[in-house]
């Protein structure tokens, strides 16, 4: 087999153009959000802070048997709770729109989101 040239998107591994990388603001957001999803009755399983230019996070959550995830995109600037779907895929809980307003402002639509005015999360009826 000849050898092929390797193409690599960004250029070469540790050969990063970019010098001034940033980390992403929302890669800070995750203890603050973990604590919201855990005061509202939810373990968090995985956070990931999306490094694309829109940003975004997304966070897994279980309680019991059951799996959800809440997430913010920040191209549709909508916060969104879905509960995992026995056959595969995910069922919408509940979404709002909220601008990227930092991180008081989504903590207290991640807590607004996953409880409704009684304190009963909204999955549970």
């Amino acid at each position: 087999m000849s050898e092929q040239p390797i193409f690599w998107l960004g250029g070469a591994p540790g050969q990063s153009k970019d010098k001034g990388f940033v980390v992403p603001e929302a890669e800070r957001y995750e203890p603050a959000l973990r604590d919201a999803c855990e005061a509202c009755g939810f373990q968090v399983d995985d956070y990931v802070a999306a490094q694309g230019g829109f940003g975004g996070w997304l966070v897994h959550l279980v309680r019991g048997a059951s799996r959800y995830r809440v997430f913010w995109s920040g191209k549709t600037n909508q916060l969104k709770f879905e509960s995992a779907h026995s056959g595969g895929g995910w069922n919408e809980a509940g979404v709002t729109d909220i601008e990227d307003a930092g991180l008081p402002a989504f903590v207290e639509a991640v807590k607004a989101l996953l409880s409704d005015r009684n304190g009963r999360d909204k999955v549970d009826g």
